[in-house]
């Protein structure tokens, strides 16, 4: 076959990899709840799973009305409509609100159980008298009804839901319901807790996909024609970065993984590393070109210039990433090896199915002296003779500046708030702000507790201890409300006893306790205890998002618990709350793991690579500092290491190696050719460095853009992967060179 038929069958593979997939790609699932981030093996996951086949789930969403109008027939009558309409809906399981709780209240006879305030309620009760005795109900007060009484709430909990999707679909029923009664829509409205918290950074997350990555696909591309000025290595350039990434998202689909926030930086960062392969393969053929090649010897001299580099850069980067498969969060797990494997991928297409496309349609000549190559020549060279002439000074300010920010890493702090990815004028930080301000925290936990035998939790002794653990984690500031059976109880014996102030308690008799369980006839206390009443939870609201601050509440209630609570009972935290600091636990043992294994599998490469220790102890030093000064960034700005920096230390150490590996490579090279240390050196920085220089500021620049996100991860991956990037580059230029300057290696060290 022909050098012009292999080259037309090459480009129609890259248009074949830019078309295909998209048309597989819409079925690709969109997940970004919070299981999503732990994996199924984890207890405080199993449990929670076991826990939601007896008790409904406690991811909710919390609509806030305010006004003057809240007590009127008018609004009361269109809320239970909407409360009726929105329950009807297959995704719904219940809303909860002053027309729909349960209320006990006494009669002539003992007590009734029904809805707090719904139309029928209206005609026993005054307009004027109405707030007051919405309030007064425990089940309501703080959590429908604001202390203030300008305020109240609906409460709507899905089902068990698959998918971010479905998170959505539950909130558009619940705005279209809404929409449908004016007096509703009068009202000031919020939206806030861990629905509408999900929904909001999925429509992040893809808000900057659909913005972020053409935008750092054109940068990219652009730069690309500032240097070469071919449009031929543009379209070339925009149709590999195009495959790459539609390939490693195919894998998504391939493996039935969804796509999460993790998942959404895979696009930006392989066009950012596709331009960096494709930087080194385009400069060799500059180079080429100026030796006077043309055609298949143009291209065969550029592949034998980069090929084997390009190799062990390829590798190298690809191990720093499927290093993050060592982590047992499954988004950051998949994000690494995915990633890895498109990489892969990518080089394949480069030095394999670019080749015949350069080698026919590659005839004119490639620019070797315009302003850009020549300034950033000239910048490469000065910084290799200022390390050169003074390579004691240099490595001793290296020594003193990294002396002077190592005390910061003790200033970084493991924490994750989802509530800080959102500005602080965001609807769900706003929302979230006015609900908390208004009722009670939307972060729900909740303690669970198991008796050895059926109707275990009716024990007076039980109820007794559970009313003093109940009181006391309520005490906690950080708990705005708990309810428990205990509230039933003393809900039921207080309405027996004809409303009785002083009846508002646990009874001492058994034979009372287990008639008003008997007669009580309404929904809610089942939400709570089993049927079995062998076990019952306690439910708490926080006013905390962090996980920190969130293990800290953990702590206290387990504290609680282990002091009041016989050793006859078992007893469990668990809950949203729970599963997100849990989240924690498994960022810092992640983040241990895929950085100590991106520096062993890095190490392994070098070795192979250099064959002398020395060598690969240089190089693993120059990309390892670069994580080191990341994370010391990380200290002084006071950004935390969370569910979107937890990966970033990896990445940087499998990109930085890049530049090191072409730098090095060129400089041992031509010491095995018999060239003097110093010209080998030079030689090695005047052929690879424009190139290494022009491959970090193109990256940097990728990842720069992303600062412009509204969304913080976005924000903190493209700002932080850009200091490490900028670092290693610094570390290869000013470094590299004194450190070869200063030990004579070739002595001691083969």
């Amino acid at each position: 076959m022909s050098v012009r038929r292999w080259a037309q069958l090459s480009f129609l593979l890259l248009v074949l990899f830019n078309l295909v997939p998209p048309l597989f790609l819409l079925k690709l699932a969109v997940n970004n709840a919070p299981e999503q981030y732990l994996p199924p093996s984890q207890p405080s996951v199993q449990f929670s799973r076991q826990l939601r086949e007896n008790f409904p789930e406690d991811q909710v969403m919390v609509v806030l009305f305010e006004g003057k109008q809240l007590a009127s027939d008018a609004f009361i009558k269109a809320l239970e409509a909407v409360v009726n309409n929105v329950k009807a809906h297959p995704l719904v399981d219940r809303v909860i609100s002053v027309t729909s709780v349960d209320h006990i209240a006494g009669t002539a006879d003992g007590f009734e159980v029904l809805p707090l305030m719904d139309s029928q309620r209206l005609l026993s009760v005054p307009h004027d008298q109405r707030m007051p005795y919405m309030l007064a109900d425990p089940f309501a007060h703080n959590a429908l009804v604001s202390e203030s009484m300008d305020a109240l709430a609906m409460i709507v909990r899905p089902i068990r839901l698959e998918d971010t999707r479905q998170r959505i679909e539950v909130m558009d029923v619940v705005q279209q319901a809404l929409s449908e009664y004016p007096i509703l829509m009068a009202a000031k409205q919020s939206i806030a807790g861990p629905v509408p918290l999900e929904v909001y950074q999925l429509r992040s997350m893809l808000r900057d996909t659909t913005l972020f990555v053409p935008i750092t696909m054109g940068l990219g591309l652009l730069l690309i024609y500032l240097l070469f000025r071919r449009w031929l290595a543009v379209v070339i350039a925009a149709l590999v970065m195009g495959a790459v990434v539609n390939f490693t998202l195919l894998l998504f689909l391939i493996f039935q993984y969804p796509y999460t926030l993790i998942a959404s930086m895979v696009p930006s960062l392989l066009s950012a590393l596709m331009i960096a392969v494709l930087m080194h393969f385009f400069n060799g053929l500059r180079i080429a070109a100026g030796y006077g090649y043309v055609g298949q010897q143009r291209v065969r001299q550029a592949l034998h210039e980069i090929r084997k580099p390009a190799l062990f850069t390829v590798i190298t980067t690809a191990a720093g990433l499927s290093s993050l498969g060592l982590s047992p969060i499954p988004p950051i797990t998949f994000f690494g090896i995915f990633a890895a494997i498109g990489l892969v991928w990518g080089f394949i297409i480069v030095i394999f199915i670019l080749p015949p496309i350069f080698e026919a349609y590659d005839t004119d000549d490639w620019p070797s002296r315009h302003g850009l190559m020549r300034v950033l020549r000239r910048l490469v060279m000065g910084t290799a003779r200022l390390s050169i002439r003074r390579a004691g000074w240099v490595i001793a300010t290296f020594i003193v500046l990294m002396a002077l920010g190592i005390p910061f890493l003790w200033d970084v702090k493991v924490e994750t708030n989802l509530l800080k990815f959102f500005a602080e004028d965001h609807p769900i930080t706003m929302a979230t702000e006015q609900v908390e301000n208004k009722l009670s925290g939307v972060t729900p936990l909740e303690v669970v507790f198991d008796g050895d035998q059926r109707d275990a939790i009716k024990k007076v002794a039980f109820l007794q201890q559970l009313a003093t653990v109940q009181e006391t984690i309520e005490a906690l500031p950080e708990v705005d409300k708990a309810q428990s059976v205990v509230d039933f109880v003393q809900q039921m014996h207080w309405g027996f006893n004809e409303e009785k102030p002083e009846f508002l308690v646990i009874p001492d008799s058994q034979a009372l306790i287990n008639q008003y369980l008997l007669l009580y006839d309404g929904n809610d206390l089942y939400e709570i205890v089993n049927r079995e009443f062998d076990r019952t939870r306690v439910l708490l609201n926080l006013n905390v998002h962090s996980s920190g601050d969130i293990r800290h509440v953990v702590n206290k209630v387990a504290e609680i618990v282990q002091q009041n609570m016989s050793d006859e009972y078992q007893w469990t935290i668990n809950g949203y709350g729970k599963l997100f600091e849990d989240q924690e636990v498994l960022l810092i043992e992640g983040q241990l793991y895929s950085l100590i294994g991106a520096l062993l599998l890095i190490m392994l490469m070098m070795a192979i690579l250099w064959k002398t220790w020395y060598a690969t102890g240089l190089t693993l030093l120059l990309n390892a500092t670069p994580a080191l000064v990341m994370f010391i960034v990380m200290g002084m700005t006071q950004l935390w290491l969370d569910m979107a920096t937890a990966m970033i230390a990896s990445v940087v150490v499998g990109i930085a190696v890049d530049d090191t590996i072409h730098l090095y490579y060129g400089y041992q090279r031509r010491r095995q050719a018999g060239i003097g240390k110093i010209l080998a050196i030079y030689r090695s920085y005047q052929y690879s460095g424009s190139a290494v220089m022009v491959t970090t500021i193109i990256l940097s620049f990728q990842f720069l853009v992303l600062t412009f996100s509204y969304f913080q991860p976005t924000v903190h991956f493209g700002f932080l992967t850009a200091v490490g990037l900028i670092t290693a580059l610094f570390f290869d230029l000013l470094l590299m060179p004194a450190f070869l300057i200063m030990t004579e290696y070739t002595k001691h060290w083969r």
